[in-house]
């Protein structure tokens, strides 16, 4: 235990931004899951499960700054909603669209956030040759 170091990734405040968004997302699918376990069927049971498995090791991987990891969200952000509303899900498909939707803009952001790096302090660097 003397050795134990706590875990506190350091990332960039978009990057935490749909980290946390994700953490909300999964928690109301979570919820929907358990309130209406008795009223759903079993396909939609497996693809409520799914969904939050593929979620929590989705958001592990952008916690532990994974290379794949943000551009590997873009695809499951598009699929997982048409699985919802292929499978008729009604208003839960619709909530989950729209929430995923709006994780996707906050994806771009934190995408394009992360891309972006200050010029390097190298006399030969480009930004530094003028």
């Amino acid at each position: 235990m003397s050795r134990f170091r706590q875990y506190h990734p350091k990332l960039h405040t978009p990057v935490m931004r749909y980290s946390h968004m994700q953490l909300l997302i999964m928690l109301g699918v979570t919820l929907y899951l358990f309130l209406n376990i008795n009223s759903l069927p079993i396909e939609h049971q497996l693809i409520a499960v799914a969904t939050v498995v593929v979620m929590s090791i989705q958001n592990a991987f952008v916690l532990s700054k994974a290379k794949v990891a943000l551009a590997v969200e873009g695809p499951r952000l598009l699929v997982f909603p048409l699985m919802w509303v292929a499978s008729g899900m009604g208003f839960a498909a619709l909530i989950y669209s729209a929430s995923s939707i709006a994780s996707l803009l906050v994806l771009a952001n934190a995408v394009r956030h992360r891309n972006h790096r200050r010029p390097l302090n190298i006399p030969n660097e480009p930004e530094n040759l003028a």
